[in-house]
């Protein structure tokens, strides 16, 4: 068996968002990147470098949770809403409105960030196609 081959943090995972208060799906359903993923790791790499460049800053709580939400972001490949909205439309999957959803809805940040930290999602036997 090659070892190497386990894992393929490229591969998309598909999260079937739950309901905060039911834990049953809603209809919409998001591609998700692992954390491992290239796309994922330049935008922690992002950060570390804008911290080691000053190191007169101070590391705070803000810029903390600031690169998690960026992580978290990127790691949405795509997402289909189904029937839902967001603030009134079908949000377009980019970076800054992932982001802002997953700022301003902490139950789909949970979701999102526990998917992309999961290693076992990005095995050959959770490939979707």
């Amino acid at each position: 068996m090659d070892i190497s081959k386990l894992v393929n943090s490229e591969q998309l995972y598909e999260l079937k968002l739950t309901g905060p208060d039911t834990d049953e799906p809603i209809g919409i359903r998001f591609m998700i990147r692992s954390t491992e993923s290239d796309a994922v790791k330049r935008i922690t790499r992002q950060h570390s470098d804008k911290f080691l460049a000053s190191r007169k800053k101070k590391l705070t709580a803000s810029k903390v949770e600031a690169e998690y939400l960026d992580r978290a972001a990127a790691a949405i490949a795509s997402w289909d809403w189904g029937d839902h909205d967001w603030k009134g439309e079908k949000p377009e999957c980019n970076f800054e409105t992932a982001r802002e959803v997953l700022e301003e809805a902490g139950w789909i940040y949970d979701q999102v960030a526990s998917a992309a930290e999961d290693r076992a999602n990005f095995t050959k036997s959770s490939a979707k196609p």
